[in-house]
C-alpha cells in the first residue's frame, strides 16, 4: 500500500464519523419538520452546523430558518440545497416557503422540500421519519396527513376537507405530491397551515416569521 492510498484511507476513516453525525442531524430535523410546527425551526437551530453545509440559515433567539427571497412571489420562494443532502436515502433538492392570502377563503402557509423520487417511493423511504407516518394516506392523487384545530388541540381527519377553510377553521396538512413538471421524478413534501391563520397562530407555529409579515400586512416587493 503506497503513501497516497494510506493517506486517502486515513482521511476516509476520519471523515466517516463526521458524515454519520451530519446525516443523523439532518434526519433529526426532518423528523421535527414532519410535525409541521415550531419544532422544525428549533431543530434547525440545534443542528445549524450540519444544515449550513447545504443552505444559508438565519437565526433569532432559539430558532433558525432557511430564508427565501419572498414568500409572496413564486420566482423567489425557494432556494436550492448544496451537495445533495439525504435523509433516509432521499435526496433533498430545494427548500420552499410561501404564503398566500385568499381573503375570505383564508390565509395559507406552505413550507417544505422538493426531493428526488416519486411520491410513493419517497413515502416508503421517509415514513419511518414522519411523525404519525401511519396516518399518511392516499387522497386526491397525493398522500396526506390532515388535521383540524378544535378547542386548542389538533384532531385527525381522514382526508383534507374538500372546501376552503375560510377564516373560521384552521387546518394543518402534511402533503407528498408530484412536483409540477417533473413527470414523477420529484416530490414536494409540504407542510401547510391554512384557513384561520392569524398572528397568534403564526407566533406559535411559525416563530421564524416576523410580526410585520403576519396576515393583513402589506406585501413587500421581492
Amino acid at each position: 500500500m503506497n503513501l497516497l492510498t494510506r493517506t486517502a484511507l486515513l482521511a476516509s476513516s476520519l471523515l466517516a464519523p463526521i458524515a454519520l453525525a451530519s446525516n443523523a442531524a439532518l434526519e433529526d430535523t426532518f423528523r421535527a419538520f414532519s410535525h409541521c410546527d415550531d419544532q422544525f425551526f428549533a431543530s434547525l437551530h440545534t443542528h445549524s452546523a450540519a444544515w449550513e453545509r447545504h443552505v444559508p440559515l438565519e437565526s433569532a433567539k432559539n430558532v433558525s430558518w432557511i430564508p427565501v427571497g419572498s414568500r409572496a412571489y413564486v420566482e423567489a420562494d425557494s432556494v436550492p440545497l448544496r451537495h445533495a443532502p439525504q435523509v433516509a436515502g432521499v435526496k433533498l433538492l430545494s427548500y420552499f416557503d410561501k404564503s398566500v392570502d385568499l381573503d375570505l377563503l383564508g390565509n395559507y402557509l406552505f413550507w417544505g422540500f422538493v426531493v428526488e423520487g416519486s411520491p410513493e417511493k419517497v413515502a416508503q423511504q421517509l415514513r419511518p421519519l414522519i411523525d404519525r407516518g401511519e396516518q399518511l394516506v392516499p387522497a386526491q392523487g397525493l398522500l396526506a396527513r390532515a388535521e383540524v384545530r378544535k378547542d386548542g388541540h389538533w384532531e385527525r381527519v381522514a382526508s383534507p376537507p374538500g372546501d376552503a377553510p375560510g377564516k373560521s377553521r384552521l387546518e394543518r396538512v402534511l402533503i407528498l405530491e408530484p412536483d409540477e413538471g417533473s413527470h414523477g421524478t420529484r416530490t414536494r413534501v409540504t407542510c401547510t397551515l391554512q384557513g384561520a391563520v392569524d398572528g397568534a397562530v403564526m407566533a406559535e407555529f411559525r416563530p421564524d416569521i416576523p410580526a410585520e409579515d403576519y396576515p393583513g400586512q402589506p406585501i413587500p416587493a421581492p
